[in-house]
């Protein structure tokens, strides 16, 4: 497809067009839906009070506290009331936590998006006018607005981490921590000496730090032929987007795609005083 311009939409769009998109939104949406996993981010993921960096906060998940918190649970082997029957307490209920903090989590973010409903044009809604439909769309978003608001072809659409309302379809949240940026939590321990339990349970969290992991590179490479069709981009329009480092990849993969060119980019800001951080990350 030849066009000309790239729009790079963030979770601010969908904000303008009056969606309850934040993930002050989410927070509140879990702490309704499931008060568990719920308790767990608000224990052990150190996203603000509005949750706002949930995502950039899953790299950091406290596993000190994890381990300290359960430690009720890896009775002593030398306990009078010891028997076989407890030997995987301490496992099951840190692999609980690893799981509902990993796939259980992007299991409710899954029901909250597909619990929001895009309204229907009306005055109360603030059309861009200038929106080019014919343009390709790079939306970080998991909502139909485009499609809806302003009848943007699917096929001019990139949804990089899925769409919420096409069914089956898998939507993605995650650090940008890659795998082989972080130890492994069992790296230090003694093998032989180590309680056993211990180990099986550090490595359930690591598997954590995997599972919600995302997978930038593999994204970009399954999606290869949108990247490819920026070859005849002259401008590049970012709106609602921070330009965080947690999608870092994405970035840098147009502007291999722009190949150097003279391409014009225009950053939509809430307010100038955020023109020098806007800058700087471009």
């Amino acid at each position: 497809m030849d066009t000309q311009t790239l729009y790079v939409i963030g979770n601010g769009f969908d904000l303008h067009h009056g969606l309850p998109t934040q993930y002050k939104h989410f927070k509140a949406f879990l702490s309704m839906v499931d008060r568990q996993v719920f308790n767990w981010v608000d224990t052990y993921i150190p996203a603000d009070e509005d949750w706002s960096d949930l995502e950039l906060a899953l790299a950091d998940l406290d596993t000190e506290n994890v381990v300290s918190d359960l430690t009720g649970f890896l009775a002593s082997y030398a306990d009078e009331d010891w028997s076989d029957a407890g030997h995987h307490d301490f496992q099951y209920e840190v692999d609980r936590v690893a799981t509902g903090l990993s796939k259980t989590l992007q299991s409710r973010f899954g029901d909250w998006i597909r619990s929001i409903v895009v309204p229907d044009c009306s005055p109360t809604i603030q059309l861009l006018g200038t929106l080019d439909r014919n343009a390709l769309y790079l939306t970080f978003n998991y909502t139909s607005t485009l499609n809806k608001l302003y009848d943007v072809p699917a096929e001019n659409i990139l949804h990089i981490h899925g769409e919420g309302t096409e069914p089956g379809s898998e939507l993605i949240l995650g650090h940008a921590w890659t795998p082989d940026e972080r130890t492994s939590l069992q790296k230090g321990l003694d093998g032989e000496s180590a309680d056993h339990r211990v180990m099986e349970a550090l490595g359930r969290l690591d598997d954590y730090f995997e599972q919600t992991f995302k997978p930038s590179e593999q994204i970009i490479t399954l999606n290869a032929g949108f990247f490819s069709d920026l070859r005849s981009v002259t401008h590049v329009t970012v709106l609602g987007h921070s330009l965080s480092a947690v999608d870092k990849a994405y970035f840098l993969a147009v502007v291999e795609a722009l190949e150097g060119r003279p391409v014009i980019w225009t950053v939509a800001v809430r307010s100038h005083d955020e023109d020098p951080h806007k800058i700087q990350c471009l």
